[in-house]
């Protein structure tokens, strides 16, 4: 009795084990196989879920899946390409200031090793901003701004191109600072051409000449240019103001008081 009751409860073997386990995870890999292309066609909604989980980086990651797919983009599809790739940048952009500004305290207080340790730092998350911005001016300009079909899609991107070339110039030195300011001089040149068929108040148009106005003056230490620049559009957008749409008057009011606020500081 021992022995047949030995001989039953004998575990099933090694490979009985192995076949039942494949069978159980064959299934589950097919109906995987079968979830990946239609997560893949999606980038745009794993966007979403990305930003609602504040993971910019893989924002920015499956918005430039989308750019890639071909296509135009729609304005709400454009507005997540901006910032997904903005609040990916932001916060290394702060870091860079504070590893900076770290790196300065501990030289004043007679910590020279500490101070290396900081600017150590500002290195890596410095290449971290630079490879980001290479990747967004990468896909800006071989794609987005090339088959921008109307003035106010064409004024955005050369506005993002202009932008993320003046992120690299904060973090550049020498003749690499010189490249890059050229290339942002470049893009928001034409992007002011480009603005001219927009509306004096188009939001678009505003916010490209404000952040041109401050490249003009952080960057390229001209002064005056910012306040030409910043001036006209200013007066610009004033002498419209009361005729425009509705739905562009408060965004041109809240620009149009940044453009005043960076006025009074610079013609003091």
């Amino acid at each position: 009795l021992a022995a047949i009751a030995g001989r039953w409860l004998k575990p099933p073997s090694l490979r009985a084990d192995r076949h039942l386990q494949c069978a159980k995870v064959t299934p589950r890999l097919e109906r995987t196989k079968r979830r990946r292309p239609a997560m893949a066609a999606n980038p745009f909604a794993l966007a979403r879920v990305a930003e609602r989980a504040e993971r910019y980086d893989d924002m920015a990651e499956f918005m430039k899946a989308r750019v890639e797919t071909g296509g135009p983009l729609s304005s709400e599809e454009r507005d997540m390409f901006s910032a997904a790739f903005k609040n990916s940048l932001t916060e290394r952009r702060q870091a860079v200031r504070m590893a900076h500004f770290a790196a300065e305290t501990e030289s004043q207080d007679g910590r020279p090793h500490n101070a290396e340790l900081a600017l150590g730092y500002k290195s890596k998350v410095v290449a971290e901003l630079q490879q980001i911005c290479n990747k967004v001016l990468a896909l800006l300009q071989d794609r987005l701004v090339p088959s921008a079909s109307d003035a106010e899609t064409q004024c955005f991107f050369l506005k993002m191109q202009g932008d993320y070339y003046r992120y690299l110039a904060e973090f550049s030195e020498g003749e690499a600072r010189g490249t890059v300011a050229q290339g942002a001089n470049a893009a928001y040149s034409a992007g002011v051409q480009a603005a001219q068929h927009l509306s004096a108040v188009h939001p678009v148009r505003l916010g490209l000449c404000l952040n041109f106005s401050v490249f003009q003056h952080e960057v390229m230490r001209d002064t005056a240019a910012a306040v030409s620049t910043a001036r006209t559009a200013f007066d610009q957008a004033a002498e419209e103001l009361d005729s425009t749409d509705p739905q562009y008057r408060n965004d041109a009011m809240m620009t149009m008081q940044l453009l005043q606020d960076n006025l009074s500081l610079w013609e003091q």
